[in-house]
């Protein structure tokens, strides 16, 4: 998987996160798929000190929903129009990611994106936004700091 994408998307997450004064911590990454998506991404996670507590199936509908929540509420901006454009474009990155390895795929809207619940000392409760792309995951972290 060429990683570029995924870059661009970490890129465009960490100006957000500068955005917000700080108080929030958004980041993308790349995990290998062998099997299951679940076990596969706690296993990637596993040096970390992560505890994944659920999962569930979203849409697009939700990751809007999750952006607001868990990042677009601590930004420094009032405007409902900019934030909209906010979550378009990160939306675009991640589309533009999973393209790049299979053009014929949208597994937003065929409902194979997760949403995985997590604990960690250093985030405290936070979630990922995990979407599977053949052999290889795209994971994107939405966290304030415990």
């Amino acid at each position: 998987m060429d990683e570029q994408p995924i870059l661009n998307l970490d890129g465009y997450l960490l100006a957000l996160r500068r955005l917000s004064g700080n108080r929030c911590d958004l980041w993308a990454e790349i995990f290998d798929i062998s099997g299951n998506v679940e076990d596969d991404f706690r296993k990637h996670l596993s040096d970390r000190h992560v505890a994944l507590i659920d999962f569930s199936n979203i849409g697009y509908k939700e990751i809007d929903e999750v952006l607001e929540k868990h990042s677009f509420s601590m930004l420094r901006i009032e405007d409902e129009s900019i934030l909209k454009l906010f979550s378009w474009d990160i939306v675009e990155y991640i589309q533009m990611s999973y393209r790049l390895i299979e053009p014929e795929i949208d597994p937003i809207s065929n409902n194979q994106v997760v949403l995985a619940r997590a604990e960690s000392d250093f985030h405290g409760r936070y979630v990922y936004i995990v979407i599977p792309v053949k052999n290889k995951g795209i994971a994107m972290g939405l966290a304030t700091r415990a």
